[in-house]
């Protein structure tokens, strides 16, 4: 069992920080993000990452009828991803932002460009596994 739990069925009005706190009684939360789109608003999916797979287990064991924020939500184990270490980093890059906007130079926005692109690439993976592709409008 991995360390990452997907969320799908949150309320739009759902936080980061109130997602985190649904899962900080079964063990340490590195990471909880509400999936967004590109003005903001929430897409009812969210990501965690937990510190240990006995933490996920514990989840998956535990839980009847899971609710964060007053909705009832579904919670699935990922598939393994092609390249693990590219969810780590993008994780990395976003908790730990190293260079400050100001002054960037070229090899830093390279690397931002990077972090957007693989977290970018997680959002797709998790939208495809969700959407069965029979909703899907075809232009």
């Amino acid at each position: 069992m991995g360390t990452h739990i997907h969320v799908s069925g949150l309320s739009y009005f759902c936080t980061d920080d109130k997602l985190r706190q649904a899962f900080t009684p079964f063990g340490t939360v590195v990471l909880a993000q509400v999936l967004r789109d590109e003005w903001g608003h929430s897409l009812g999916l969210g990501v965690v990452h937990m510190a240990c797979s006995e933490d996920v287990e514990r989840v998956f064991n535990e839980h009847q009828r899971f609710e964060v924020s007053g909705s009832h939500v579904d919670l699935w184990e990922p598939a393994a991803p092609e390249d693990p270490q590219d969810e780590r980093r993008a994780a990395d890059d976003l908790r730990n932002p190293q260079v400050s906007q100001s002054g960037k130079g070229d090899r830093e926005l390279q690397k931002s460009r990077q972090a957007f692109q693989r977290l970018a690439s997680l959002k797709q993976r998790l939208f495809q596994t969700l959407v069965p592709s029979s909703w899907m409008v075809k232009h």
